[in-house]
């Protein structure tokens, strides 16, 4: 039986330290069944290889190698995960907020990544999110444990149940590849009472915030075009911004996984009746192409 190997570093950039909490909650996600089925190996190999695309780390690359030579093994995988768990969860400690959010990030992702979820996931999501007292008001958070208390209230999950949990996760922590269902790191949550139509943007004598890694190009090529349409750019969200745009993907220095501090900023801003407009990057995408 080979296991896994796993290196302990002895110094390690807090970039790092943040990016891998979500890993490890992905992990701790797909553990909570107490069993791995088949249709999360895809997943787990997808997780793998964005972390290892991220920090280049050698332990990515052998999961990655796993999944191949224990592919007819689903025990095998099981033990192989909940040793890197185990082995991870000694070299790295929670140090702040942020490090138990993105945690609970990636366990919401683990759990739903194969688009079924299971009574015991259901229960351990729970009890995860009601350990969370600083994103209890998050409408999203509130929504996702509604759903999962309605859920087990009669002792089982039905299939309509369980889809309704998976999609309140992607309002949370997204879906970064929307063919296969597979929610991974490094994507944009649905964002609330983002404008749906691009005829909505309007770009003369408005503000415009750009936050996260654009596909459409460099930030400052988007700024170019902003202003060629008669628009205005800060880097900071602030009571005159009209439109926030938020990028498919995630910056790496981004507060927690999925939301950065603009986005944060910007849903405060709106809770008060006074704040920018948000919008996808898709949507700003239609809106400059006009």
């Amino acid at each position: 039986m080979r296991h896994t190997r796993i290196r302990t570093r002895q110094r390690e950039s807090h970039t790092d330290s943040y990016v891998r909490r979500i890993p490890l909650g992905f992990l701790k996600g797909i553990l909570a069944s107490n069993k791995v089925e088949t249709t999360e190996y895809e997943p787990l190999k997808v997780e793998a290889q964005n972390f290892l695309n991220l920090l280049h780390d050698p332990d990515a690359l052998e999961l990655v190698e796993d999944l191949l030579i224990w592919k007819d093994e689903p025990n095998e995988i099981f033990d192989i995960i909940e040793n890197i768990v185990a082995m991870r969860s000694r070299d790295f400690f929670l140090e702040s907020e942020k490090d138990e959010i993105n945690e609970l990030y990636g366990f919401c992702a683990g759990i739903a990544c194969d688009n079924r979820i299971t009574l015991g996931e259901v229960e351990t999501l729970i009890s995860r999110l009601d350990s969370y007292s600083k994103i209890r008001d998050d409408r999203r958070v509130l929504n996702l444990r509604n759903a999962a208390r309605r859920s087990i209230a009669d002792g089982r999950i039905t299939p309509e149940e369980s889809d309704d949990i998976c999609s309140w996760i992607t309002h949370l922590v997204g879906d970064s590849a929307t063919d296969t269902g597979i929610a991974t790191f490094g994507n944009v949550g649905v964002l609330e009472g983002a404008l749906d139509d691009h005829n909505d943007i309007v770009f003369d004598n408005r503000m415009f915030v750009l936050t996260g890694k654009f596909t459409l190009g460099p930030r400052k090529a988007i700024q170019g075009m902003i202003l060629d349409r008669g628009g205005e750019f800060k880097n900071s969200v602030c009571r005159n911004t009209h439109y926030l745009c938020v990028a498919a993907e995630a910056s790496r220095d981004w507060r927690h996984s999925h939301e950065g501090l603009k986005i944060m900023r910007a849903i405060e801003l709106r809770k008060e009746g006074q704040g920018p407009n948000l919008v996808h990057e898709g949507t700003l995408a239609h809106a400059l192409s006009r």
